[in-house]
């Protein structure tokens, strides 16, 4: 009896001494006050199960060798390519001060510049994209490389992955790049072996195992969605390789899924290359003598193009990329704001951005679905609307199927797609992929496809949106609480 009260307290000693050791950690850390007051609420209020938690997903360890192997091949392959577009003078300076701070924001976090002489696509059809996506792979001479957080093996999936076998069999060089977790399915299936089988080198980014477990957080994710063909050709934006059925259930109204993606040819294909072959070596073994053949020579544009930065963000070493960008375009715009994202749960900072813009005038205006997949994201969303609507931000629910598009547009100026959501996990997180774009003309049929949307869209009002039941609020507003956290 007495051995076992002595092992009761050492246990309770040593869950106290460990979390407020963990506790003492999370202050120091000095993160946002609503992310450390989360953590040490956990501590406190979860024993055993709150130190759990915390060693797992409670910093944004990437694992030291890891971060330090992103770092010298960021410096590496980023140093050549920025010393190539300025030597081609494709390297953009805007001359129009708003949009200028918000370029050299772009330039300051991501370490690229902005490019010229880009011919762009607009592709909002999920079945478009993928026709264009193997058209160019069957077309390609030199190699494919494929990067996307979801690789479905359905029939479009399928469709994909014999493009790009049939691609490596007349010796076009194939790699293609998944996330661990999105493609799970895929990993494990025949399909990727007879891929493997037919020449094409398949990698499971940020694997998870019980070792990496000890050493780096397991739900960091390489969320980026994209493809550069011959390094000339890219493509980026929202769309995984699946179509609009993915995850379609009529019944709960989830789907169909609405995606945006960019088809680009020009320097920009470079920008994508970069980021392609920072994560291909990353968890690759495979040595490359030299880049060169990766970034053939483009002859300019007798017209300027379109001008297009690519920001990737990530941690790595440019975590908070994505999300400075955002709020510099969102304190850059004058007269109208147009956002549509499926997860829509801002921090203080771009909540507070969104205010200030509707409060001095511009016309704000958020798209989000009707019906979302994620459950507690979607309450957690629902908490900040009051705040919102009571500053002038117009919310408007989209009823015509899972909204998935990541777009922002600028005063019909600046435009934005890419793989980041308005949440948390996306700006500090994920490994996301977004595409800035400065071209009055592309943005307009950015506003246009986001016209659609709006016109497929329910707007929320407040005095409506007051009148909710309290237990509808107080979900929400508790869902909130893990909002940091998601």
């Amino acid at each position: 009896m007495a051995s076992l009260s002595w092992t009761t307290i050492v246990v309770l000693a040593s869950d106290w001494i460990i979390r407020i050791a963990l506790a003492v950690r999370v202050i120091m850390r000095r993160s946002s006050v609503p992310v450390s007051l989360a953590w040490l609420l956990i501590l406190l209020f979860m024993p055993f199960a709150g130190i759990a938690l915390y060693l797992l997903i409670g910093e944004n360890r990437l694992g030291q060798r890891r971060v330090q192997r992103y770092k010298r091949l960021s410096e590496e392959i980023d140093g050549e390519t920025v010393a190539m577009w300025r030597h081609h003078h494709l390297d953009w300076n805007p001359e129009e001060d708003s949009y200028r701070q918000a370029a050299r924001m772009g330039s300051a976090v991501s370490g690229l510049p902005p490019l010229t002489g880009n011919a762009l696509e607009l592709l909002s059809d999920s079945a478009t994209m993928l026709d264009r996506l193997i058209a160019d792979i069957d077309a390609a001479k030199h190699h494919c490389h494929l990067l996307y957080y979801i690789w479905m093996e359905n029939s479009r999936g399928i469709d994909v992955a014999k493009a790009m076998m049939r691609a490596a069999q007349r010796g076009v060089q194939c790699r293609v790049i998944v996330d661990a977790v999105g493609s799970k399915p895929l990993l494990r299936s025949p399909l990727v072996e007879r891929m493997r089988e037919a020449g094409v080198r398949v990698l499971a980014a940020l694997p998870v195992h019980p070792v990496r477990m000890l050493f780096a957080r397991i739900d960091l994710r390489n969320h980026r969605k994209m493809a550069v063909i011959d390094g000339r050709i890219g493509f980026a934006g929202s769309q995984n390789i699946t179509d609009e059925t993915y995850k379609f259930n009529p019944r709960s109204g989830i789907g169909p899924w609405i995606d945006a993606t960019v088809r680009l040819e020009g320097p920009a294909a470079h920008a994508l290359q970069t980021v392609f072959l920072r994560d291909w070596l990353l968890d690759s073994e495979e040595e490359f003598e030299s880049f060169e053949s990766f970034f053939p020579e483009i002859t300019p544009r007798r017209d300027p193009g379109s001008v297009l930065h690519v920001i990737p963000s990530g941690p790595g070493t440019r975590l908070d990329a994505v999300h400075q960008s955002f709020l510099s375009t969102i304190y850059a715009a004058r007269e109208e704001l147009v956002i549509t994202t499926p997860y829509f749960v801002p921090d203080d900072a771009t909540k507070s951005a969104l205010c200030m813009a509707a409060m001095r005038g511009v016309e704000v205006l958020v798209v989000v679905p009707e019906v979302l997949d994620a459950p507690l994201v979607a309450a957690a969303a629902r908490s900040h609307y009051l705040d919102l609507l009571d500053a002038g931000v117009e919310i408007h629910h989209y009823h015509a199927g899972l909204l998935h598009a990541k777009t922002m547009t600028a005063d019909r100026k600046l435009a934005i797609i890419g793989s980041a959501n308005v949440d948390m996990r996306s700006f500090w997180l994920n490994f996301e992929i977004t595409l800035f774009i400065y071209d009055d003309d592309f943005s307009s049929l950015v506003r246009f496809m986001q016209k659609d949307y709006l016109n497929k869209s329910r707007r929320v009002r407040r005095d409506e949106w007051v009148q909710r039941s309290i237990l509808l609020r107080f979900a929400d507003n508790c869902a909130q609480l893990a909002s940091p956290l998601l």
